[in-house]
C-alpha cells in the first residue's frame, strides 16, 4: 500500500516537471531576447527536463492506456506543431514535442 502511494506520488510530480520543461521551452521562445543575459536560467533546460521526464514517467507509471494516449497526443501535437502556418512558437517547439511523444511511446510499448 505504501509502495503504491509512493508511485502515484512520483507520477504527480513527474507530470508537473513534464508540464514546466515544455512551458520553458515555451517561455524561452517566446522571451529569447531577455535569455541573453540569463544563460543559466534553468528555463533554458526545458527541451531536457521534458526529455528525461516523459520516459521517467512511462516507466513509473502503471496506466499503460493513460501513457499510449498521451505518448500519441504528444506525437499528434508535434507534427500539427510543425506543419502549421499560424504561429513561428509552434513551430520551434514541434520538434522538441515529436521526439519526447516518441520516445514516450517507445518506452511505454516496450514496457
Amino acid at each position: 500500500m505504501q509502495k503504491d502511494r509512493v508511485y502515484k506520488i512520483a507520477e504527480i510530480l513527474l507530470i508537473i516537471a513534464m508540464i514546466f520543461g515544455w512551458s520553458s521551452m515555451l517561455a524561452k521562445i517566446l522571451l529569447s531576447e531577455y535569455y541573453e543575459f540569463m544563460r543559466y536560467n534553468p528555463a533554458s533546460y526545458g527541451f531536457l527536463i521534458l526529455l528525461f521526464t516523459m520516459p521517467a514517467l512511462m516507466i513509473i507509471s502503471s496506466r499503460k492506456a493513460f501513457n499510449e494516449w498521451l505518448s500519441i497526443g504528444m506525437i499528434i501535437f508535434g507534427m500539427f506543431s510543425l506543419c502549421q502556418p499560424f504561429t513561428i512558437v509552434l513551430y520551434q517547439c514541434g520538434f522538441q514535442t515529436l521526439v519526447a511523444g516518441t520516445l514516450g511511446f517507445i518506452v511505454t510499448s516496450h514496457k
